[in-house]
């Protein structure tokens, strides 16, 4: 399954949803490696990128909650748990084509439901305490 960028994954939050959109594309260059039928060594830049990509993502999500504690502690062991899979996953040895679909459909899977659920909850509460003169979020 390819997951592709539109309107049904923004947030409102133009950030994240850039964020959002490049994560999105890297795991599609993960999806290409399947299609072309190159799994394995050829997984591994683009699962050392994407790791970082999510990383510095979640980084950026995290520095956006400070402040938000009611909201905070799930979405962040909600990440933790997402990181912890995601590294089983990369990790399994060999990188085989059926790792790897695994892998890509876990990812598609996980993401569309974290940004329309929990990402949608966190930017809604961000915008609401910018309008109500909150500091959680910079001025645009």
């Amino acid at each position: 399954m390819r997951l592709v960028w539109n309107s049904s994954l923004e947030t409102g939050l133009r950030q994240i949803d850039l964020q959002h959109e490049e994560l999105i594309g890297i795991i599609n260059a993960l999806q290409d490696i399947l299609d072309s039928g190159a799994a394995g060594e050829a997984a591994g830049p683009v699962l050392t990128r994407l790791g970082n990509y999510i990383l510095f993502h979640f980084g950026t999500e995290e520095n956006l909650m400070r402040g938000l504690p009611g909201h905070r502690s799930d979405h962040l062991a909600e990440h933790r748990a997402f990181v912890a899979r995601f590294d089983a996953l990369r990790q399994s040895a060999p990188l085989t084509e059926a790792s790897l679909n695994a892998l890509v459909d876990y990812l598609n899977t996980w993401l569309a439901t974290h940004i329309q659920q929990t990402d949608r909850a966190l930017a809604k509460e961000l915008l609401q305490n910018r309008l109500a003169g909150g500091a959680a979020l910079p001025p645009r």
